[in-house]
């Protein structure tokens, strides 16, 4: 018996919003589950043999988890160009490749410029969920205090940057392991979240929203408790991944229509059945990557070459998210380029 697909709008009002905190929900016990292994585990030191592996294996299944949430990337953008998916998806490809060949030869500056990049997109999609599930639309000073802070288990874990994460950065590039070293750049990443923390928090709390705030203090407990390169890889896949997904679930026409129709369950197997082949492609080459630094004999090394890939990736990743999303703001543009 065939099942015919619901022919109704895209999820919207109260299904929408119960996806999106069903994604919150999840992601921010997963946090809370992290500090509260980080501090057992402070409580009860583990040996310098075992700690280094088993925060980098952590870190690996934070990366891995993350992975879904840019596999159809392709798809979004196919849609978004009006072009085939393969086309797209050779420029998207492209697009990672010469992101690759900066980062490799252009030294700290193009390794920067990224990194301040992923903290804008990270920022940006942490603000849309809390628009989205909140309903509240601060002003402009609170909403790049909520992005800022949203952003806490990538600065924070900078600002904390211990001896294996400067080992890592030194061997992504010569001068970012020192650059990360200097007490005055953590000192500034530390005040910068700080200070975003407090205007966020503050202000959600004067708005009402206790939600938003509790969310910036998991965030804080995350990025200064666990392990500064398990807190960015745990908060990547279970938070920032996470919730993405969750958003994808409700852009995507057809799995929108499940959510609408009542059948969130149907809406995941398939985006889940879209993203399958391109998540076990980029799984095996992580995971690939992960063994080998574990096994390696200069594991930081091994580990930074896993790192460069998804920076790399994280370019054309980012500008596909940014494109939907101002087109998620301005509907009548795609209607009327499709005339």
């Amino acid at each position: 018996m065939t099942v015919l697909e619901p022919r109704l709008a895209p999820a919207g009002g109260p299904a929408r919003v119960d996806v999106l905190r069903t994604a919150c929900r999840w992601s921010r016990r997963l946090a809370v589950v992290a500090v509260g292994g980080a501090v057992v585990l402070a409580a009860a030191p583990v040996p310098a043999g075992v700690s280094g592996p088993l925060v980098l294996a952590v870190a690996g299944a934070g990366l891995l988890l993350g992975l879904p949430h840019g596999a159809v990337d392709h798809v979004v953008a196919a849609r978004l160009a009006r072009r085939s998916w393969p086309v797209v998806a050779l420029a998207y490809a492209a697009v990672a490749a010469v992101s690759w060949v900066l980062l490799a030869t252009a030294g700290p500056v193009a390794l920067v410029a990224v990194l301040l990049l992923s903290v804008v997109h990270f920022g940006l999609g942490e603000l849309e969920v809390v628009r989205e599930v909140s309903g509240w639309r601060p002003g402009p000073v609170v909403s790049v205090a909520v992005a800022l802070a949203g952003a806490g288990a990538l600065l924070l874990p900078l600002a904390r940057a211990g001896p294996l994460l400067v080992d890592v950065g030194t061997a992504v590039s010569p001068g970012l392991g020192p650059l990360l070293g200097e007490p005055v750049v953590r000192a500034a990443l530390a005040a910068t979240w700080v200070a975003a923390a407090a205007v966020a928090t503050t202000a959600a709390l004067r708005a009402g929203q206790r939600q938003v705030a509790a969310d910036v203090l998991v965030l804080g407990l995350l990025g200064a408790v666990v392990p500064p390169l398990a807190a960015f890889a745990l908060w990547f896949g279970g938070w920032h991944g996470l919730r993405h997904c969750a958003r994808l679930l409700l852009d995507d026409q057809r799995c929108a229509s499940w959510v609408a129709a009542g059948d969130p369950a149907r809406a995941v197997r398939v985006l889940a059945g879209r993203a399958a082949w391109p998540t076990l492609a980029a799984t095996a080459v992580l995971a690939a990557l992960l063994a080998g630094s574990v096994r390696a004999a200069d594991p930081s090394r091994a580990l930074a070459t896993t790192l460069l890939l998804l920076l790399a990736l994280t370019v054309p990743h980012m500008l596909v998210v940014l494109w939907s999303d101002h087109r998620a703001r301005h509907p009548g543009r795609l209607s009327r380029s499709a005339r």
